[in-house]
């Protein structure tokens, strides 16, 4: 490259300038400076791909001392630019190329400290019982001391390992919690807290000192936090012994759960099939028994979906209940206040769900977040035996559920009519859910895929993070023809989100918040019309989706996001399975005619997934938690009880 830069200016001297008319001169000034430019980028550069490009330039310069026609001017200006792109190609397959190995390393790093805490184990003798026990067994025993809390660390820690090895469900051990154990131990009886040696796992969104939050981009690995989560910090004032962080999908935009770094993350109850998200790890975990109380975080069902698929309980409280502060936030869309994300527990049965809310709601946590509502947790709320005014929906009119999920939410109703309740039907239809739904979507993405930039320059992008990139990005004058795209793929939910577009300017933002107002307001005033408590729906209108498949239906979302935007309580309680019925019946076009895309992709999901768990969703008046948790509770119990009788 170097030689053939001096040739073409000595050839182009002595023929070409002959024919030029005029010359282009360059001052004295101007080239010396040019040249001391190039100097000292050559003498600064340390890649060789910098130092060639200043050599090259270097020779035009000083070519051109000698005779500098307007030719030369050109071929030096095509050297600048030639060289420069040449010069940004490469750097930037250099850039991937190392932060590929850096995702590789950090990958490998989780594995490594999985396997030596396996080799740990076996010299250990773990008691294989203690997993089995509910949370009201487990808190009896170690408050009595008949087992230690490292006895029980060291069981969960076991059985963690087995879940992750169909699973790969766990990013880190959390090291630490063998000597926080141990300290419990030393601890006397009336200074154990009511989660004394509890194992709880955490998403790795959650902010836990010494470790990194990298939500699945490169860019963050090895930025380790300075100190844990206030919600963390009030679980380990309890008692609560943190020992494995789990996966997320890449930016937590996802209802799957894989990214570069961690890998895919698996159903328990089926490998060829998704656990959710974003808390995805976490319903794994506590889905294969490998946990028994864990903490995600929801945005627009992130704690719910996962709970569905995988067959547990979960709970997105009313933002500012809990409160999250302290999680690590991977991007700036994070600040957006439009529609609030928090922390919510994810449990193996309500019994535990309700053991760990209890615990977490009081001062310890008020202290720390002042802005969060102190209101402690309301027995008499939970406790009550008063009938309720219940209402319930089968569809949102968005994506149709599959059969077996229709049969899910139908029992329910008969369920809790003969506890009592009165349960009626609600009519969805004047609502555009998902219109409103959208508010979610055109929130993070008002700073136009800003905060994902630098994330994702040199990082390869998930399905569904570059789709939601490509939201946030895309110019306006493309979005009605992306949007008639979509219309004619039968997407009917992600064709109006991408004709609705993002949040351009402060007045549009200003104007999406009196609409979520207007929006908010007839919901409720509904709600107190129909004398409501509590409301049954889908969480997701399929059992748990093929990996392959899950991002591709984004949409069917709406189900858990319209409680995101509400912002009101919403749980997620098993209360039955896929039967072969039901695999038949979503199959059959007769009784299910998949319309729509995701509704196609629905229906051809539906093969294979006997045995599969399906749940409900649980929502309520903002505050009123504890009456979510206690219909979970009336539900859980009579889906028991009709197991029992099969």
């Amino acid at each position: 490259m170097l030689d053939w830069v001096t040739m073409t200016c000595s050839q182009h001297n002595c023929t070409w300038n002959r024919k030029l008319s005029g010359s282009f001169h360059l001052s004295e000034d101007v080239l010396q400076a040019c040249i001391r430019s190039t100097q000292v980028l050559l003498n600064i550069s340390k890649m060789s791909l910098w130092r060639e490009a200043a050599e090259i330039l270097l020779r035009v310069f000083n070519s051109l001392q000698n005779n500098y026609s307007i030719l030369h001017v050109a071929i030096a200006a095509a050297a600048i630019l030639t060289s420069t792109k040449a010069g940004m190609y490469v750097y930037k397959r250099q850039r991937r190329q190392q932060l590929k190995l850096k995702m590789q390393a950090r990958g490998q790093r989780s594995k490594t400290d999985i396997e030596e805490l396996r080799a740990e184990l076996k010299t250990l003798q773990i008691n294989t019982a203690i997993p089995t026990w509910s949370i009201t067994e487990l808190h009896a025993a170690v408050q009595a001391g008949e087992v230690t809390a490292t006895e029980v660390l060291r069981a969960y820690q076991a059985k963690a390992l087995e879940v992750n090895d169909r699973t790969n469900a766990i990013t880190d051990v959390i090291k630490s919690a063998v000597t926080r154990a141990a300290q419990l131990d030393q601890l006397p009886p009336e200074q154990r807290g009511p989660l004394h040696g509890i194992p709880i796992s955490l998403k790795e969104a959650c902010g836990l000192e010494g470790l990194d939050c990298t939500s699945g981009f490169g860019e963050l690995i090895d930025i380790p936090l300075k100190t844990d989560s206030n919600l963390v910090k009030v679980l380990k004032s309890k008692g609560a012994v943190p020992f494995v962080r789990t996966n997320i999908p890449q930016g937590m935009r996802s209802f799957g759960c894989s990214n570069g770094i961690y890998g895919v993350t698996k159903n328990p109850h089926n490998q060829a099939r998704a656990p959710g998200g974003s808390s995805g790890g976490e319903g794994a975990i506590i889905g294969g028994q490998g946990s028994i109380i864990g903490i995600g975080s929801d945005l627009g069902g992130s704690v719910r979906n996962p709970a569905h698929f995988c067959g547990i309980v979960s709970l997105r409280p009313t933002a500012g209940r809990l409160g999250n502060y302290g999680n690590f936030n991977a991007s700036t869309s994070n600040g957006q206040t439009l529609v609030i994300n928090t922390d919510g527990p994810m449990a193996r049965d309500v019994a535990a769900l309700v053991h760990v809310t209890r615990a977490v709601l009081g001062p310890s946590l008020w202290e720390l977040e002042p802005h969060v509502a102190p209101i402690p947790f309301n027995e008499q709320m939970f406790s009550s035996t008063r009938p309720l005014h219940i209402g319930y929906y089968v569809s949102d009119n968005n994506t149709r559920p599959v059969p077996a999920v229709e049969r899910a939410v139908l029992w329910a109703v008969s369920a809790l009519r003969a506890q009592g309740h009165t349960v009626e039907k609600f009519d969805v239809k004047s609502y555009n859910l998902e219109a409103f739904c959208n508010f979610l979507f055109r929130a993070l993405a008002a700073d136009q895929g800003q905060g994902y930039d630098k994330l994702l320059q040199y990082d390869n992008s998930s399905e569904a993070m570059l789709g939601f990139y490509a939201f946030g990005t895309m110019s306006d004058w493309m979005r009605p023809y992306v949007a008639k795209s979509l219309e004619r793929d039968d997407d009917n939910v992600q064709s109006a989100s991408f004709a609705a577009g993002g949040i351009r300017t402060i007045a549009e933002w200003f104007q999406a918040n009196l609409d979520l107002q207007e929006f908010q307001q007839k919901f409720v005033a509904d709600w107190k019309q129909h004398k409501l408590d509590i409301m049954i729906s889908p969480p997701w209108p399929s059992p748990a989706n093929k990996i392959e498949t899950i991002d591709k239906i984004v949409a069917c979302g709406t189900y858990t996001a319209v409680y995101n935007v509400l912002n009101f309580p919403a749980g997620i309680v098993p209360v039955t399975k896929v039967t072969p019925k039901d695999v038949q019946n979503a199959i059959d076009p007769k009784v299910y005619p998949a319309k729509y895309k995701q509704e196609k992709i629905l229906q051809a999901d539906a093969q294979g997934s006997q045995g599969l768990p399906i749940a409900v969703q649980v929502a309520g008046l903002p505050y009123t938690e504890e009456r979510v948790l206690r219909v979970m509770a009336e539900l859980e119990a009579a889906a028991k009880i009709k197991v029992n009788q099969i």
